[in-house]
């Protein structure tokens, strides 16, 4: 009884293991936690405890830095031999794919997010996707929910994954009938599209252009701007929408931007994802990855 009692005490803790394993393979305390979807704290205690359990230190600590020591890298080899023998063990009872459900407002689903999904596709080809809109009331839980909210908010600003910059748009036809380039105050002259019932977009782009909001040509409401975005490709009027969302239509001339020198930041997207979701943690990797892409879309419409 006492030799079992003892090699019970020597045996580290399972939990610990996959922290390890990812601190390990990443070199990073805060890389790992965000994999793992927990607290860059949690992973450090893990491997406290793991290191108090084995007697030696497995990372050698500088300034926002570590670095496996020799010990942690023989012990690095068991555990990671140990954590793939239970991989494959659990894939003989488990299903082979995952499935990760996404919810986003209409717009970003769209024109955003389904055209850059396919890289997260390929590097996870074990999962399926389900991407429910919210335009489409669909109330079922997700792994990953994504918001809008308008720039009045500082603080979800700075934590949005992508800012929605808007500008000035509309078909190469409605702006041949003018002949010329047209100033900002000019455009109130022509129909605007609006894509709230109270025109925050446009309020903001002409606080933005300096001038008062007072629409001269007429406007159509709708009620998503994805809806405002098909009315401005069809001629209907001089629209406002994200460069992030119009690039292919931008790059073929479909639209055209108007005076591109005024583009305010009118709201941004941010996420929530399921705690503990190791397969949400992968997604919301890659999400981070995606955001450099806003500054290319507006460079081609200012170009």
């Amino acid at each position: 009884m006492t030799k079992t009692q003892s090699v019970s005490r020597r045996l580290p803790s399972l939990n610990a293991l996959p922290a390890f394993s990812a601190a390990a393979r990443l070199c990073s305390i805060s890389l790992a936690a965000r994999e793992l979807c927990v607290t860059p704290g949690a992973i450090s205690r893990q491997i406290k405890s793991l290191e108090e359990s084995l007697g030696s230190q497995l990372f050698r600590r500088g300034h926002n830095s570590i670095v496996l020591t020799e010990a942690g890298h023989r012990f690095l080899a068991h555990v990671n031999g140990a954590l793939a023998m239970l991989q494959t063990g659990a894939s003989t009872i488990v299903p082979d794919r995952s499935q990760l459900s996404i919810r986003a407002p209409i717009t970003l689903a769209r024109r955003w997010l389904i055209p850059r999904i396919r890289s997260f596709c390929q590097e996870n080809p074990g999962v399926d996707i389900a991407i429910h809109s919210l335009a489409l009331g669909d109330a079922a839980a997700a792994d990953i929910t994504m918001t809008y909210v308008r720039a009045t908010d500082a603080t979800a600003l700075s934590q949005a994954f992508l800012l929605d910059r808007t500008m000035a748009v509309c078909s190469p036809q409605l702006l041949a009938l003018r002949g010329r380039s047209l100033a900002p105050a000019e455009l109130l002259g022509l129909p605007l599209l609006l894509d709230t019932g109270d025109a925050w977009s446009w309020r903001r782009w002409c606080a933005a252009a300096d001038i008062g909001f007072h629409p001269r040509g007429g406007s159509i409401t709708l009620d998503t701007d994805e809806a405002s975005i098909d009315a401005c490709l069809s001629g209907l009027g001089v629209g406002q929408a994200s460069p992030s969302f119009i690039e292919k239509e931008l790059r073929s001339g479909q639209l055209v931007a108007l005076c591109a020198d005024v583009a305010p930041i009118v709201g941004a997207y941010s996420f929530a994802h399921a705690p503990k979701s190791l397969l949400a943690g992968q997604f919301v990797s890659w999400l981070q990855t995606q955001n450099d892409t806003a500054k290319a879309a507006f460079d081609i419409a200012a170009a």
